[in-house]
């Protein structure tokens, strides 16, 4: 295709230049890089009155015939997991692995790292349907939906400009540091960040609630917000519920295996691509990095996350309780 579509420029330049006055092909081929067989050609075709438009010939035949050019569809269709090599013994002819490379990318098949999310069995649909029915009218003006997550030091994929066939070597660590984030959102403002290297259990997290959460969210709303969190043991401990039940107003029960449907999500996730392009060095920078990003999600730029919840319970509700793309 940009074969032809240069080819096409390359005529419609000789006939612009030709219709201006400039009817040599010596000439032309001094005004342009055109190669001179080309001109040529292209001039005769205009004296002649022939069309300069590429037609589109036969050309050479397709080595994989028709029938095998629908197994491999169907293969891919049912199976996104199935490779080239063992594609190869099933075709009626035999081709080359390059081949049919070229005829799986014709049929717009792309190779993608797969993403791997939670496993949802029928129970855990059935409680997604169910949540996302009765929450529908939610108001979620007044909640926090808050999360935690782990970063590790020079984590995520780095790209560099390199010249052609050079080769930069990125050291790694066998156990890289890492640090454990816990953070919430809510349509104003975030909350107060908290970053620990220990270990999350019941203790912690009650500590992080009252220390990074409580007296805020209080002060914002009163009595009257309302804390998201999902079903991590951790939060669901027999210690961590007893002291929400005294200190958090409202909470939600969140459906099973559903990160999809929590916005905070992708505010970690905002958060990751970010500290890639910063690259911390140490612990230290890494800590530091984090707090500055933190400092940077303003009301502007929380107001989406949080307002995506209506259309998060609409997608999964069509998507009959299914994991949502969000």
């Amino acid at each position: 295709m940009y074969k032809h579509s240069t080819q096409q420029q390359r005529r419609n330049q000789i006939e612009t230049l030709y219709n201006a006055g400039i009817t040599k092909g010596v000439d032309i081929c001094q005004r342009t890089s055109i190669p001179k067989q080309t001109v040529y050609r292209v001039l005769n075709q205009i004296k002649d009155k022939k069309s300069l438009q590429h037609k589109r010939g036969a050309g050479r035949p397709s080595k994989i015939k028709a029938n095998d050019k629908r197994r491999i569809a169907a293969l891919y269709q049912s199976n996104p997991r199935t490779s080239l090599r063992s594609i190869l013994p099933r075709l009626s002819s035999p081709v080359s692995i390059s081949t049919l490379h070229a005829q799986v990318k014709r049929q717009n098949f792309v190779s993608k790292r797969a993403v791997r999310v939670p496993a949802l069995t029928d129970l855990h649909i059935s409680k997604r349907i169910a949540w996302c029915k009765e929450m529908k009218c939610f108001d979620w003006s007044k909640t926090f939906f808050t999360d935690e997550c782990s970063v590790w030091l020079d984590s995520g994929r780095v790209n560099m400009w390199i010249k052609k066939g050079q080769t930069v070597h990125l050291p790694t660590f066998r156990h890289p540091s890492k640090v454990h984030l816990w953070g919430g959102i809510s349509i104003m403002r975030t909350t107060h960040l908290r970053i620990f290297t220990e270990n999350f259990n019941q203790v912690v997290y009650i500590s992080t609630l009252r220390e990074c959460l409580i007296e805020e969210a209080n002060a914002k709303y009163g009595d009257s917000w309302v804390l998201q969190e999902d079903n991590s043991p951790v939060h669901t401990g027999s210690a961590a519920k007893g002291w929400k039940t005294e200190f958090v107003p409202l909470r939600i029960d969140w459906p099973p295996n559903s990160p999809d449907l929590a916005p905070i999500e992708n505010l970690w996730a905002v958060l990751k691509r970010r500290l890639i392009v910063l690259h911390p060095k140490t612990v230290s920078q890494l800590k530091q990095a984090i707090q500055d990003i933190w400092a940077t999600f303003d009301p502007d730029f929380l107001r989406p996350f949080c307002t995506s919840m209506p259309k998060r319970i609409r997608l999964c509700l069509d998507n009959a309780g299914k994991k949502i793309n969000y």
